[in-house]
């Protein structure tokens, strides 16, 4: 049975901030900077760590 585009969208989304929850939960950011994982300019490591983690949870 297929999903409609809307509910995809809607569990895309709940799943999303479930993953930005967990980040600040247990503090990611702050991981990433005892690590040196931090970028000069543009967009932040840590959105690119976040899009990175949420493309190996969400079904394609």
């Amino acid at each position: 049975m297929d999903k409609s585009i809307t509910q995809d969208n809607q569990n895309d989304k709940q799943i999303s901030k479930s993953i930005r929850r967990f980040f600040t939960w247990f503090h990611i950011s702050s991981a990433l900077k005892a690590a040196s994982a931090y970028k000069k300019k543009g967009t932040p490591a840590m959105e690119l760590f976040q899009y990175l983690f949420l493309q190996n949870v969400l079904p394609v």
